[in-house]
């Protein structure tokens, strides 16, 4: 059993990536084309494969973090979250163990933003989606 607190800050990370990757694909995506949402999945699903073969190919603890954390980092000028810090912390020192890490870290990447639902046009979203209460976090 993992410890819940450590999954929060997992999620928080992942969510981070989630957005990198996103941010990334809007820079990438001209805004005239017809396909627009299509291209920014393209371009998204590109930049997390990236982020995930990183933490795939990882071989310690400390590594996945660095690893993820600097490509995402290059990508977006940005720092990572500081509530991530616990799930970083129990990685780098070995308490989580790596395989379980790896895990968290790609699932939680892959769940979408709220920044990219709150951009989306609401015909483009799927049906379970478009419901969703955006306010809270």
């Amino acid at each position: 059993m993992i410890d819940p607190e450590i999954v929060i800050s997992a999620r928080k990370l992942g969510r981070w990536l989630n957005q990198v990757a996103y941010f990334a694909a809007k820079r990438e995506v001209n805004n005239s084309p017809s396909n627009y949402w299509e291209e920014i999945r393209k371009a998204k699903s590109k930049v997390l494969i990236e982020l995930e073969s990183s933490t795939f190919s990882a071989k310690t603890g400390d590594a996945l973090i660095a690893q993820a954390i600097t490509r995402a980092g290059r990508i977006s000028g940005m720092d990572a979250p500081e509530g991530s810090a616990l799930f970083m912390e129990k990685t780098s020192s070995g308490e989580l163990a790596l395989e379980n890490a790896k895990n968290l870290l790609i699932a939680f990447s892959r769940l979408k933003n709220k920044v990219e639902l709150k951009d989306q046009p609401k015909d483009e979203l799927p049906e379970d989606e478009h419901s969703e209460d955006l306010s809270k976090d």
